[in-house]
């Protein structure tokens, strides 16, 4: 603010200096404000559908009348385009300050409902709608009134001819507003000090665009030329701050969807996958082997007595025996496709997509291994151990599921806690065996 302050004041001294004539100037400066001008409107609308604060609804307002404005320049500007200078009359320069009057009082408002947005929380529960088409059409009427008084010159000329007194008040009292403002924005602040800052920013070189249109608004001078990048720069600052606080909120909101993700997949004691999360992957797993003809395999895990281990140590033990063993399991996980869920209670499972028989079969011992290691204690049982059934499907087949496959584990499972537990069972080891005790018992027997 300090910089554009001393660059202000530099101009100001060779107000009446002449500068090279860019026919062009005048109409990009006036393009790019409409463009900033509207994407900062429509921004604030957006920011207050998100964090409801309505008095972003006012201060989009102030940036309406801008944009509303500079489109009126813009088709002032191509109509005169055959004249040397950029304003064809001295009504524009005149009433410009119709538009700094009402983007000022905006600007103010919008500090006003923010100062005392606590004695209306209402406002900030209306939606953008028929409640706030009222308020928005303010700016719009304001906006074709103006538009009105640059294209019947006619009725103005008339006005300032019977009244040129009132030019010098006129403009002496846009200054007063725009300076207003500014305190106003200075002094009030908010909550978000990142908007105060740029706002003020915005109120500060709006306040200088007018200081230099008071002192001399002759075209292409050096007063001039400064004026209209003063105004280019007042409209985009905001809009720049909004594009970061945007992008912020586009950030945070991904982190937080993803946070919310994990933690929808995630089990809330152990922090594995859960059983849902597990049963996704599963099918999506399942599927890829099929497609490319690849093997998959599953391991099931059961700590052996662990009812009566929460009977003996309580179940806040239980729950930190359950932690141990679960991160055991996890560590052993290296490649990125093996993962590690909580099948339910005491029960993990362990999906294992590329993986053959042996190398499943060697997971299982890595894994039976690993939580002997733990050594935790159980007063019956000497160590805390597990039993593990796996089973392997190197070709998984069109008519077949992935449950089938899960079913086989548990199958494996159930044998190895009836064998004694604390061991290993492969289902291919069962299924000779199985084929023996289908081919004698109807199906009914084998399913109980």
């Amino acid at each position: 603010m300090s910089l554009m302050v001393a660059a202000s004041l530099l101009a100001m001294m060779h107000a009446t200096q002449p500068w090279p004539q860019l026919a062009t100037f005048a109409p990009v400066v006036a393009t790019v404000v409409v463009l900033s001008t509207t994407t900062t409107a429509l921004l604030l609308l957006l920011q207050f559908k998100i964090q409801k604060q309505f008095f972003l609804v006012p201060l989009a307002g102030a940036y309406a009348i801008y944009a509303l404005a500079a489109v009126s320049s813009l088709i002032s500007l191509h109509a005169s385009s055959g004249n040397s200078a950029p304003m064809a009359t001295s009504n524009m320069s005149h009433w410009s300050t119709y538009w700094q009057f009402g983007f000022c009082a905006f600007i103010i408002i919008a500090l006003l409902f923010r100062k005392i947005a606590h004695s209306f929380p209402q406002l900030n529960r209306i939606s953008l709608g028929k409640n706030t088409v009222p308020f928005m059409l303010t700016p719009l009427i304001g906006i074709i009134l103006y538009m009105l008084a640059l294209n019947s010159g006619n009725l103005f000329s008339a006005l300032m001819a019977s009244a040129p007194i009132v030019t010098s008040p006129l403009s002496w009292g846009s200054w007063i507003m725009a300076a207003t403002t500014f305190a106003l924005v200075r002094a009030i602040g908010g909550d978000n000090k990142l908007v105060t800052v740029f706002l003020s920013i915005a109120a500060l070189s709006h306040l200088c665009h007018v200081s230099h249109l008071l002192i001399d608004s002759t075209p292409f001078s050096s007063n001039w030329y400064m004026a209209q990048l003063l105004s280019l720069f007042s409209t985009t600052t905001l809009l720049a701050v909004l594009i970061l606080q945007l992008s912020q909120f586009s950030r945070d909101l991904a982190a937080s969807h993803s946070a919310l993700l994990e933690k929808a997949n995630k089990d809330g004691l152990t922090g594995i996958y859960n059983r849902g999360y597990f049963d996704e992957m599963a099918e999506i797993e399942w599927r890829r082997a099929q497609r490319i003809h690849s093997s998959i395999s599953i391991l099931m895990l059961d700590i052996d007595h662990f009812k009566e281990y929460n009977d003996q140590h309580g179940h806040l033990k239980g729950d930190k025996c359950l932690k141990k063993i679960a991160q055991a399991i996890q560590a052993e996980m290296q490649r990125p496709g093996d993962f590690v869920a909580r099948f339910g209670g005491e029960e993990f499972v362990v999906l294992l997509p590329y993986t053959a028989a042996e190398g499943c079969h060697a997971m299982a011992r890595k894994l039976h291994l690993a939580i002997q290691k733990l050594k935790i204690p159980s007063l019956d049982h000497g160590k805390v151990s597990v039993s593990i059934g796996h089973a392997t499907w190197e070709t998984p087949g069109e008519n077949h599921s992935v449950s089938e496959l899960l079913s086989q584990a548990d199958l494996a499972l159930y044998t190895a806690k009836r064998l004694g537990r604390n061991r290993i069972v492969r289902y291919e080891e069962l299924a000779p065996s199985l084929a023996w005790s289908k081919s004698l018992f109807p199906p009914e027997i084998m399913h109980h």
